[in-house]
């Protein structure tokens, strides 16, 4: 994924453009296998956490993108599969979401850098559809949010809040979204949620 961090802050500090895999481990993590059960980290219970609140105190990050995927419950078009939507900007901008950052040192001195993305409650855009979202942040609080000297717990928590209504909007898009073997632009698409086709049903099941 892509991030955008700090990792010295004050007057005069530099940002930092890089990727960094999906799902955070932390330093002390004895095996990087734990960083796929932390793709995200709620909002309200961030700062406390032992995998997530050393991350929350220096180590924030920006995760800018285009859109998200969110599976919300069947339609008629989704043959009694989740129905998946695609939310987006109404304005068509990208979406920069809060995140936390690590690296992690492997056994031959590699380092290996790897993030989560915060969630907190869906705003009445996404309430439908599911019950968390993740958290985005305006440009007015990218230098709060990415300065690892600033530790104000409160501050930096406060940062973290539902999208204002109206921001987002989404669309349903194909079922083949979400076998991992299908890539490519056209699961962006909208499509009928009230109508399904053979492609959509083939292109969703695992195949050996």
């Amino acid at each position: 994924m892509p991030l955008v961090w700090e990792e010295s802050g004050g007057p005069g500090c530099s940002r930092k453009l890089g990727a960094a895999r999906w799902g955070l481990v932390p330093s002390w993590a004895g095996d990087p296998s734990v960083g796929n059960r932390m793709f995200n980290a709620r909002a309200e219970t961030v700062a406390e956490k032992p995998s997530f609140r050393s991350a929350f105190r220096h180590r924030r990050c920006l995760v800018p993108i285009n859109g998200f995927y969110e599976w919300g419950p069947a339609t008629p078009g989704s043959a009694g599969k989740k129905q998946p939507w695609l939310v987006h900007r109404a304005d068509g901008d990208p979406l920069v979401l809060a995140g936390l950052w690590e690296s992690w040192t492997e056994e031959d001195s590699r380092t290996l850098r790897t993030c989560t993305v915060i969630t907190v409650d869906a705003n009445e855009d996404l309430s439908p559809v599911h019950h968390r979202m993740p958290a985005l942040l305006p440009p007015s609080e990218w230098a709060v949010w990415l300065d690892p000297s600033q530790d104000d717990r409160e501050l930096l928590q406060a940062l973290l809040a539902p999208a204002p209504t109206g921001l987002l909007i989404r669309h349903p898009v194909d079922l083949r979204v979400g076998n991992t073997r299908n890539n490519g632009p056209g699961l962006m698409d909208p499509v009928d949620a009230d109508t399904v086709t053979g492609d959509s049903l083939l292109g969703a099941v695992e195949t050996p």
